[in-house]
């Protein structure tokens, strides 16, 4: 009887001690030294490669092979006038990707109009009806615009026989309002890689956050809903919690928003603020809130070098770790690609190879991105070559890749 005690006692030892391993495994993801208990080491650090990736300098031959085949000629767009509508011209990033816009379609001979606006629908509506009893011959909206909103116009537009392209729009609104040539963000990668810059920066521990949404602008929920899958996956333990903010609020709402939050949970270390636009009024709020030296921000789609500079010194940089956007220039000479393809009667670039490529600005890189553009010298020659344009070179060349210079008509 004590013989099978005594080897129940053993039996009972040796199960202890596997499920122990099995436990220490787990909690190592399989082996390998763990991050505090949270992600190993080796995924934290897979996660930081990722994000490097997403904050070095985009190459335009990564995406030469999706914008489709030189346009065939644009002699005949020469002296044809084409009106460009930002979305909103009180925000700067649409400026300057209209004004881009504006120089190459300089350089291929047409006579640009920017239709500043502050991003009513009546003005939009305004904008169309000049193009279309002015005798336009091509309409680019970007940038925060959302063409269901003037849909008949847009149609009227089309059936005077002006070519219509958009930048932004999501393929439920380029559906609705009959948008065939449009340039896009990648709005999922955008969040993705926020979420992983956030999960590798807490060392791949759990973590407590705040988002500062617009849920009206289309973008939001798809950047929402990938960002919630992203943490789902490599960070089941985050929590995030939504607070939402519309664009005409942004000035009087964020800070006091993000104020409240922090707040409302004082153990929140991460803000996953959706748009560039909010930053200065985030910061206002965590310094509201006293908490600048426990919070950090992620995501910030929108770019734009206003924003920019916010990471270049304190309390910016110390709280602001990435502000993922597009380069304005690139953006611009994509859409007026776009136009000079329907206006040749080209088929357009398919949705999802009309992006422009997003950088994500950092308080390590952004230095690098306001001094050189940030975005390299490629993608200038790269568009005006598939316009059958002279390549620039030497002196012309970088200016022209340099946010000041990309809004100056090129020879």
């Amino acid at each position: 009887m004590k013989r099978y005690r005594r080897r129940g006692i053993r039996l009972a030892a040796v199960l202890a001690v596997a499920l122990l391993a099995a436990l220490a495994a787990c909690s190592t993801g399989g082996g390998s030294s763990s991050s505090a208990g949270g992600l190993s080491k080796a995924k934290v650090s897979a996660l930081s490669s990722d994000v490097n990736q997403g904050a070095s300098t985009p190459q335009f031959s990564t995406y030469a092979a999706g914008y489709g085949s030189k346009v065939k000629s644009i002699a005949n767009l020469r002296g044809k006038k084409i009106m460009i509508v930002p979305g909103n011209s009180e925000l700067a990033a649409c400026t300057e990707i209209a004004q881009a816009d504006a120089a190459l379609a300089t350089s291929a001979g047409m006579k640009p109009t920017i239709f500043a606006n502050q991003g009513t629908t009546s003005q939009y509506n305004t904008a169309i009806e000049n193009a279309i009893h002015g005798g336009y011959a091509a309409i680019d909206a970007e940038c925060d615009f959302d063409p269901t909103l003037v849909a008949p116009s847009i149609a009227q537009a089309q059936k005077a026989g002006i070519a219509v392209a958009v930048y932004g729009d999501t393929p439920q609104e380029a559906a609705k309002a009959k948008i065939k040539y449009s340039t896009v963000d990648p709005y999922q990668l955008d969040a993705k890689y926020a979420a992983e810059q956030a999960v590798a920066q807490a060392g791949g521990k759990p973590f407590k956050a705040i988002a500062i949404t617009s849920n009206a602008a289309p973008a939001t929920a798809i950047m929402q809903n990938a960002l919630t899958s992203e943490l789902k996956s490599i960070c089941p333990g985050c929590t995030v919690s939504d607070y939402d903010v519309e664009v005409p609020n942004w000035t009087t709402d964020v800070s006091r928003t993000v104020t409240s939050a922090l707040l409302q949970h004082p153990d929140a270390t991460v803000l996953f603020p959706d748009y560039a636009g909010m930053l200065t009024y985030v910061l206002e709020g965590v310094q509201a809130a006293h908490a600048t030296t426990k919070v950090k921000t992620y995501l910030a789609f929108g770019g734009g070098t206003p924003f920019i500079k916010l990471q270049a010194t304190d309390p910016g940089k110390s709280i602001i770790q990435s502000d993922i956007g597009g380069y304005p220039p690139w953006t611009g000479y994509l859409l007026f690609l776009q136009t000079a393809r329907e206006l040749e009667h080209m088929s357009p670039i398919p949705y999802d190879k009309a992006i422009g490529p997003d950088r994500i600005a950092t308080p390590g890189n952004a230095g690098n991105v306001l001094a050189t553009g940030g975005w390299g010298t490629s993608w200038v020659n790269g568009f005006r070559g598939l316009l059958g344009l002279p390549s620039l070179s030497g002196s012309a060349l970088t200016s022209a890749s340099t946010l000041n210079g990309a809004m100056t008509a090129a020879p």
